[in-house]
């Protein structure tokens, strides 16, 4: 069984945010200057179950996610636009939480460390306004009752959320892969105007969304 995220990390979740495997949770903050620097701050806590599992099955010298600093450093070396401003980890009762804290040049930057490809994040100007485009999730096959509840199970109170400010005033759109405006995300939290904009919604719901998603950020 596959989901396709689009978007989000050169290494941490691409592919196992969303899938069976993954009790994860994501924020990501993102703060833009007037010049197109900024800072990301990403928090990220992964179930320990999950990784003495990888332990148990010979595989944690190949960590599916960044869960170091080098990890991190590898990361950042591969684009020049970007500075790792600090890393931090600590151990909670169920999971392990990740912190890392990220500066980028210019916008450039910060869409290669989204999405590499340059593809699914994009940032476009039309005079003095500007907005970042992220295809979070592609459109998805149905399955079926007890599929989904396993689904559930696994994902348990995870949450994915990302906050973003500018300067000035921005706004936040979400919409499904065909440009519609999402209606079905009833325990979505949202600030869709402002000084800072957020989205915040648990992973079962975004997954349960049949016609994917797009985070789009207007400043």
């Amino acid at each position: 069984m596959k989901y396709k995220l689009r978007a989000s990390f050169p290494l941490i979740l691409t592919a196992v945010l969303l899938t069976l495997s993954s009790c994860i949770g994501l924020s990501l903050d993102i703060q833009m200057n007037k010049d197109g620097s900024g800072r990301v701050t990403a928090e990220y806590r992964l179930s320990r179950m999950i990784e003495n599992l990888g332990k148990l099955d010979g595989n944690e010298s190949k960590p599916s996610l960044p869960v170091g600093r080098t990890d991190w450093e590898r990361t950042i070396d591969r684009n020049p636009g970007l500075k790792l401003v600090s890393f931090s980890s600590k151990d909670e009762t169920k999971d392990t939480v990740y912190k890392v804290v990220i500066d980028f040049k210019e916008e450039k930057a910060l869409v290669q460390f989204l999405d590499p490809s340059l593809k699914r994040a994009a940032i476009k100007k039309q005079g003095q306004s500007a907005s970042l485009d992220i295809l979070l999730l592609d459109e998805l096959p149905s399955y079926d009752d007890d599929m989904m509840d396993l689904i559930a199970v696994l994902s348990g109170n995870y949450n994915f959320s990302v906050s973003f400010s500018a300067p000035s005033n921005s706004s936040l759109m979400l919409n499904d892969v065909n440009g519609n405006p999402l209606t079905s995300l009833q325990n979505a939290k949202i600030v869709s105007s402002g000084k800072k904009v957020s989205f915040s919604a648990g992973i079962m719901d975004i997954l349960e969304l049949k016609n994917g998603m797009k985070i789009i950020f207007n400043w």
